[in-house]
């Protein structure tokens, strides 16, 4: 079962704990106190969404015979004006690169950010979440 703890560090600092022992540094924004250290929650809520769209589209392209020599997201968050400001709009653009079947990359982009990436189901209860993606071969 996922577990994270979270400890400040003093000033504006977090260190944040997975179950496995993994450390991450967070901070406020530097508007906000932050020293630009480490991440901000909101970005690192961002890159949790990459990193889980990531691994549910290698993992599915690899089980229908396709190899991605690359793939990197370019992720755009859209926060609300009033508070709570979380993200109202999320668009991310895939760049896969790699000899690949169209229809299987389509299919299995859809698949991710409609139904099997569990980040990207949540944050579309709360936040219009837009895909595209591009093959670079």
């Amino acid at each position: 079962m996922p577990h994270a703890t979270v400890r400040w560090l003093g000033g504006m600092k977090f260190e944040g704990n997975d179950s496995l022992g993994h450390r991450t540094l967070m901070e406020a924004h530097q508007k906000y106190g932050g020293l630009g250290d480490g991440t901000t929650p909101m970005d690192l809520f961002l890159i949790a969404l990459g990193g889980c769209a990531g691994i549910d589209i290698v993992t599915m392209l690899g089980a229908r015979g396709q190899q991605p020599e690359s793939l990197e997201m370019a992720i755009d968050g859209e926060r609300r004006e009033e508070y709570p400001k979380f993200f109202s709009k999320i668009s991310i653009r895939f760049t896969i690169k790699g000899d690949l079947d169209d229809n299987v990359v389509e299919r299995v982009v859809r698949l991710t950010m409609t139904k099997v990436c569990p980040i990207a189901a949540m944050l579309s209860k709360i936040a219009e979440v837009t895909w595209s993606y591009e093959i670079i071969r």
